[in-house]
């Protein structure tokens, strides 16, 4: 049986021999939960692979509005384009929770990528897949109505938290209405509004703030038809 990866493993796109060089050139670091990795706009020496725990990575405005970009699971790596490119971190990521993480400076990918080719090819895809989701999310704020980015974002969660359970797909890791509401862009009380309308369609229960998704299908369905209106638009 092929081996699951996480959706930003690096791992993915490695020889087990590669890999294996990748893992031990790593030091370990542990942050409390909503302890700093990185912030947005600092200096990047340092890209992670998270072991254990999850990772929230967000954008804060100008205007001090935060949008919440992306929830790391166990095996993402992140915060590779500030090692590749010398810029700026483009966000701030955060431990969601308490966090086990594997880290490896840029003099560390410098000799991998010198000794082991691969890794170059590796990092380029780990890029583009990063690259890919921004710009999804990106259309999405622009052209799908909320309910659909709301749906796409639930599915995008389970996918790496969920747990099934008797009455459907749990969130091991719990999303207030407000990081919802940071995620699609929009109001905290649009978000509510969103939740009450899907659960009175039966796609999820809400009890004393934790969200299970009874009918997974029906928001695949949700979502996808946002994708098929951008495709529609476009």
């Amino acid at each position: 049986m092929a081996k699951r990866y996480a959706l930003f493993d690096i791992l993915q796109w490695l020889s087990d021999d590669v890999g294996r060089a990748f893992l031990a050139a790593a030091r370990v670091r542990r942050v409390p939960a909503r302890g700093t990795i990185y912030e947005q706009s600092e200096e990047g020496n340092e890209m992670f692979r998270l072991v254990s725990g999850s990772v929230r990575l967000s954008v804060m405005g100008d205007d001090g509005r935060e949008l919440l970009y992306q929830l790391f699971a166990p095996g993402d790596c992140f915060g590779t384009s500030s090692v590749v490119d010398g810029e700026p971190r483009p966000q701030t990521a955060e431990a969601f929770e308490a966090v086990e993480l594997q880290v490896f400076d840029r003099t560390v990918i410098d000799r991998l990528r010198r000794d082991h080719p691969e890794m170059n090819d590796a990092l380029l895809k780990l890029l583009s897949r990063h690259m890919r989701l921004l710009s999804d999310y990106f259309a999405g704020a622009t052209l799908d109505e909320v309910s659909f980015r709301l749906a796409q974002r639930l599915v995008d969660v389970a996918d790496s938290f969920g747990v099934p359970n008797d009455e459907g797909i749990a969130l091991s890791t719990r999303l207030s209405q407000s990081e919802l509401a940071s995620m699609v862009g929009t109001a905290r009380q649009t978000v509510n509004r969103m939740l009450q309308n899907f659960q009175d369609k039966g796609w999820v229960s809400i009890r004393g703030g934790e969200i299970i998704l009874t009918n997974l299908p029906e928001l695949q369905i949700a979502a996808q038809q946002g994708a098929r209106l951008r495709d529609f638009t476009a």
